[in-house]
């Protein structure tokens, strides 16, 4: 089984994605960020440039990594990705009208990746004050982050009524680093349980 995480900058993917799959033990995908980005592309984002390339930058990350999961994918499995092809369609509010129709063709690339479930992470005012305000990355304009989060919120939010196998989940108020939060994604999201591996009060170790 593939779930596709999404939603707007600073929201949680991140997060969400290592915690799932450190919880499913079948490994996640994550899209990167400064570091393993190619450090242009923050620098156009942040500007405002090159919208064609930023969008099939980010198409081919995810591309690469839902190809590379093909080959771990099987029955009982269940991975998680960061980003789909609604990420991509959302992001096209950010541009001027003038290139909608060049990044419409980007949004082709994902045409093949069909996660089994895609959750859309939605804000109102938390995700803009806990997750974007006060985190103070070096490499952002924490108002253009609010600004551009609010934007594509709204994207994903029209878009997710027409996207198949989606579903929608107000982040607000759940904590992604403790159990309730994680298991209220899960149970949100109709996610299948994961295998706990277990905890014992013991005074001899034997092995199983």
């Amino acid at each position: 089984m593939r779930v596709a995480i999404v939603g707007g900058p600073g929201i949680g993917k991140s997060t969400l994605v290592r915690q799932l799959g450190d919880l499913y033990h079948n490994g996640s995908y994550g899209e990167g960020e400064k570091g393993v980005w190619d450090p242009r592309v923050l620098e156009d984002i942040e500007a405002g440039l090159n919208p064609v390339g930023v969008t099939a930058y980010f198409a081919r990350l995810y591309d690469a990594n839902y190809r590379d999961a093909a080959d771990h994918d099987r029955p009982g499995r269940v991975i998680f990705f960061e980003g789909a092809r609604i990420t991509l369609e959302a992001h096209i509010a950010e541009y001027p009208e003038q290139f909608h129709a060049e990044l419409r063709n980007v949004l082709t690339v994902g045409d093949l990746w069909h996660p089994d479930r895609v959750i859309v992470l939605t804000s109102s005012t938390d995700t803009v004050e806990k997750h974007i305000r006060h985190r103070n990355r070096p490499f952002e304009d924490a108002e253009n982050m609010v600004r551009r989060f609010r934007l594509i919120d709204r994207e994903f939010r029209r878009l997710a009524p027409a996207s198949p196998n989606t579903v929608v989940i107000n982040r607000d108020g759940v904590e992604f680093h403790d159990r309730a939060g994680l298991m209220h994604i899960i149970e949100a999201a109709g996610l299948p349980p994961f295998q706990e591996v277990p905890y014992e009060q013991i005074d001899r170790f034997r092995e199983p």
